[in-house]
């Protein structure tokens, strides 16, 4: 792949992730009633169905492309075209028509977005927040290299499943260590370049980073010294462990004690355009 392909293929990335995120966003609006009441009337009809077609086109037919666990995006897009369909013909307002109300519904579960807890029809909109105290990042922002550098969502799921293996006792049990070397450091690049562009306003989110970074360097560098003839030193998986329990915002470790479950060949890979 040349330069211009690439760049190209990470702008691609960053628009799908983009579009994928607003259709969650309107899709949650849309099933619950109470969400919606509060939004008011919401985007206009010309809008709502320019976003629908725009995920549609990006995702193609979609046969080889899968999302979280597993699932083809085929799956998604046809929940997505069923949801605009509906949408052709209703001028968005606070009072969802049913049908819609399911099909977005039905587009979250897609998505692997499981009903609220207390459904949705009873969901409430999030409190609002306070406007948050202005408290710049000192640090430049990031260039165009590094931000085309970051990985594609799907692939930072990848490396946290293959970082979630490395944290259990019995899936390292299980996987030969060499196959769980392999794709290391690619994964570790993969997080540490959507980690380094990161940017907060607040001193709690910077600190957030640093910690999540420090540990991912940390972690690279144990795996470098690691060459996988042998099971990975327990200080690789006490690193690994924190890794993942500060993504997962977990406190309990104990669950990754219990995980076993089978080995999906996908999250032993390489990334494209990194190393082992």
């Amino acid at each position: 792949m040349t330069m211009d392909e690439s760049t190209k293929a990470q702008a691609q990335s960053r628009e799908w992730a983009q579009c994928m995120v607003q259709v969650v966003n309107y899709a949650g609006a849309l099933a619950g009633p109470r969400v919606a009441q509060s939004l008011g009337a919401g985007p206009s009809r010309e809008e709502l169905l320019a976003l629908l077609d725009r995920f549609i086109a990006l995702n193609g037919d979609g046969s080889r492309v899968t999302i979280g666990d597993g699932r083809p995006i085929h799956e998604v897009t046809a929940h997505a075209r069923t949801l605009r369909a509906l949408c052709d013909t209703w001028t968005p307002s606070p009072e969802v028509p049913v049908a819609i109300q399911r099909a977005a519904r039905s587009l979250l579960a897609a998505f692997g977005i499981p009903e609220p807890r207390e459904g949705w029809d009873e969901l409430d909109p999030p409190p609002e927040e306070p406007p948050e105290l202005e408290d710049p990042d000192s640090r430049p922002l990031p260039t165009g290299a590094e931000l085309a550098a970051r990985p594609h969502p799907f692939h930072f799921g990848v490396a946290l499943q293959w970082c979630c293996y490395l944290a259990s006792p019995r899936m390292v049990a299980k996987i030969p260590p060499a196959d769980l070397r392999l794709p290391a450091l690619g994964h570790l690049d993969d997080m540490l370049a959507l980690f380094r562009t990161a940017r907060s306003k607040n001193a709690e989110g910077r600190a957030y980073f640093a910690t999540l970074i420090n540990r991912l360097e940390t972690l690279r560098a144990l795996c470098e010294a690691w060459d996988g003839s042998e099971a990975p030193p327990a200080r690789v998986q006490e690193v690994a462990r924190a890794v993942h329990m500060q993504l997962q915002h977990a406190s309990d470790p104990r669950e990754y004690d219990e995980l076993d479950e089978d080995v999906d060949p996908v999250y032993l890979t390489i990334p494209k355009g990194r190393s082992a």
